[in-house]
């Protein structure tokens, strides 16, 4: 029986011998790692996989030998006394694996210090989330919600807080997570040397949430990319100006579709209802502009919802709530529990100190022209795209070389 066993033992080291002739992908558990903790964290992660391999294939065959050498046989003989203690046993696993916790321990204790302990010098990035969207803020004031962008070979530290409920903010290439906690701030840090390419859209790592928070949680992905000095600084200055650049003409399809990115977890534009009302026709009713313009549609609740006026014509028009259909639309924005449209519940974000007029106005504007773009946001006219480009080309060059220190306040970013 023994010598069958070892034959089989052979069989398995021979197999996993031709398995391991080509070597494990270095990204098989993980991306590869991208910022200057991460190799720590992998030796880690590496040590702790081995050490419960290598028990775990002990334990095993240790188990598969008593089981045969101790089974029971045709001729037994029961003895009533058997060894119950043996020291150096005893000790061995004892020791041995307390030796083994206590490495593991120092190893964790010396990474979360490592993590915890940011630079005095580490560039700071505030960040907000809520459902169901990231917002970094930079110091000169420009904000981005569709990616992160960093520094290049700098420390960067993010000061992050929640809105609503509880987040986590997890980049598995920089090898960090932390949650992000309402009502309190919590702190991460890291330092990336791997670059992107800032002409590159595609060339980028990935930001996850990785805490339930609702409905559209698995939506709330964000791109990171790593400038370059020079391209993170002019990156930085163009974001906190970019609305200002874009004549006002072209506002609502050239800021419009990027806006959009942040309406788009919600709202569709095909008609299809998702965890809010599309911007397209929806149930028989015309697209959202029109069903504003003609006050068509129900309303159900809200904190300026009066009982009995359940029309969105009982709200907007002279004499009533909204004057105009774009105040109603403002409003609804900023404080989108005011009216809720029927059907819906009180859930979408205020935006409140985050889009500032022309974001707004860009938004309406696209609302009125809803027509003129595709099912994804983005517009269909590409020769009015290339007229506009060029003309906010040169007002761009002129405002990124006067841009102050700071920002007008509730600049936004695509």
């Amino acid at each position: 029986m023994i010598s069958s066993l070892c034959g089989m033992f052979e069989g398995v080291v021979l197999l996993l011998a031709e398995a391991g002739s080509e070597p494990t992908p270095s990204n098989f558990w993980m991306p590869e790692g991208a910022s200057k903790q991460a190799p720590f964290i992998d030796l880690s992660f590496y040590i702790i996989n081995w050490i419960n391999y290598f028990f775990f294939g002990l334990v095993t065959l240790v188990l598969v030998w008593f089981s045969f050498r101790y089974r029971q046989r045709s001729k037994h003989v029961e003895f009533s006394e058997g060894p119950v203690h043996n020291t150096t046993l005893e000790v061995t696993w004892t020791v041995i694996p307390t030796l083994i916790l206590i490495g593991i321990f120092f190893m964790g204790f010396i990474g979360y210090l490592d993590l915890r302990t940011p630079p005095k010098d580490a560039f700071k990035i505030n960040v907000t989330a809520q459902q169901w969207a990231w917002e970094f803020e930079y110091p000169n004031g420009a904000k981005s919600t569709s990616e992160l962008v960093i520094p290049a070979g700098r420390p960067v530290q993010l000061v992050m807080r929640s809105k609503d409920v509880l987040h986590s903010l997890y980049i598995p290439d920089f090898r960090v997570k932390q949650d992000v906690v309402p009502g309190r701030y919590t702190y991460l840090w890291f330092e990336s040397d791997v670059v992107t390419d800032p002409d590159d859209e595609s060339d980028f790592f990935w930001l996850f949430c990785t805490e339930y928070c609702g409905d559209s949680h698995w939506n709330m992905n964000v791109h990171v990319r790593v400038f370059p000095d020079e391209d993170f600084e002019e990156w930085t200055k163009e974001q906190a100006r970019w609305l200002d650049v874009i004549p006002e003409q072209d506002l609502y399809f050239m800021a419009g579709p990027k806006l959009y990115k942040r309406c788009v977890t919600c709202h569709s534009l095909d008609g299809i209802d998702g965890s809010g009302p599309s911007w397209g026709p929806r149930n028989g009713l015309p697209a959202i502009w029109d069903r504003v313009v003609k006050g068509e549609g129900e309303v159900s609740g809200g904190s300026k919802f009066i009982a009995g006026k359940n029309k969105l014509s009982d709200y907007i028009g002279d004499g009533k709530l909204y004057e105009t259909p774009e105040a109603y639309i403002r409003e609804s924005i900023y404080n989108p529990g005011a009216l809720l449209v029927a059907g819906y519940g009180n859930q979408m974000p205020t935006f409140q100190g985050q889009l500032n007029d022309r974001a707004i106005d860009a938004v309406i504007g696209m609302m009125k022209n809803i027509d003129q773009f595709n099912a994804d946001g983005s517009f269909k006219d590409q020769a009015m795209i290339e007229e506009a480009e060029a003309r906010i080309a040169e007002a761009k060059a002129a405002a990124i070389e006067s841009t102050p220190a700071e920002a007008p306040a509730g600049a936004v970013s695509e």
